[in-house]
């Protein structure tokens, strides 16, 4: 371990040889060269630990700088799967649309495009507010639709504004078709339908997993789930409502 008394005191010798050596420039010249050579001596190791410690420095912030940069490609990254992600939604609906317009047997549903203003996450109700209105040409039981999935119909409208009860709410609830017949669905809250049974109607429905109901409307046909089971019950599962951009309401116009 070095002795930081000895190298002071070395350092004085030292200061106080340079001293007499400016002061008596004529003194002994061997004194003077072997002067310069301990300085010599007694700077390599200080000089190499400052190399040491300025190269430990720079290569602590090289890897910090190297840190953020990955942080940052990470962002990047995430953002552009995102944006892949979205792509492919849209890719799906054009996709679903090219079909749409290839088959003249299935006529082309009068729509309005709209933009969900409010309880986007559902949480209240299971509604949400979109930024048409009555004046748009909209009112009370227009379909909400993805495609030709149902996502919920409107219960209020004024001029400018309308509220949608989604498929996922307790309070929806429609008369479908599977099979050619006609049923009766309720919403519970969750990501299924239940099925009521009508009035006077001694009839036992037999579904099969996998079947379409859809709502007959103008001559369109739209898809509001497929038949599943629940403790040997039959229920309809509904798509989940992970995307409420680009969705479109059907006019009476």
């Amino acid at each position: 371990m070095i002795n930081n008394k000895k190298i002071a005191l070395i350092y004085i010798v030292c200061f106080f040889l340079f001293l007499t050596l400016i002061l008596f420039p004529n003194y002994n010249a061997k004194t003077k060269l072997f002067t310069f050579y301990v300085k010599e001596k007694l700077q390599t190791p200080l000089i190499f630990v400052r190399n040491e410690v300025s190269n430990i420095f720079a290569v602590l912030n090289l890897n910090k700088n190297y840190i953020n940069d990955i942080k940052k490609f990470k962002n990047e990254i995430d953002y552009l799967r995102s944006i892949n992600k979205y792509l492919l939604i849209l890719t799906s609906k054009y996709s679903e649309q090219n079909k749409i317009f290839q088959n003249s047997n299935i006529e082309v549903p009068i729509s309005v495009g709209i933009k969900v203003l409010g309880d986007k996450n559902l949480v209240y109700n299971k509604n949400f507010i979109i930024n048409k209105g009555s004046k748009n040409g909209l009112s009370i039981g227009n379909y909400i639709i993805d495609g030709l999935n149902i996502v919920g119909r409107i219960v209020r409208t004024n001029s400018n504004t309308a509220e949608v009860v989604t498929i996922k709410s307790i309070n929806y609830g429609d008369e479908v078709f599977i099979n050619g017949k006609s049923y009766i669905v309720s919403g519970t809250n969750n990501n299924y339908l239940s099925f009521l049974r009508k009035k006077e109607s001694t009839e036992i429905p037999k579904f099969q997993s996998g079947d379409i109901a859809v709502v007959h409307l103008d001559n369109v046909i739209l898809k509001l789930g497929i038949v599943s089971f629940k403790n040997n019950q039959p229920i309809l599962l509904t798509p989940d409502i992970a995307n409420l951009e680009n969705l479109r309401a059907l006019t009476n116009d």
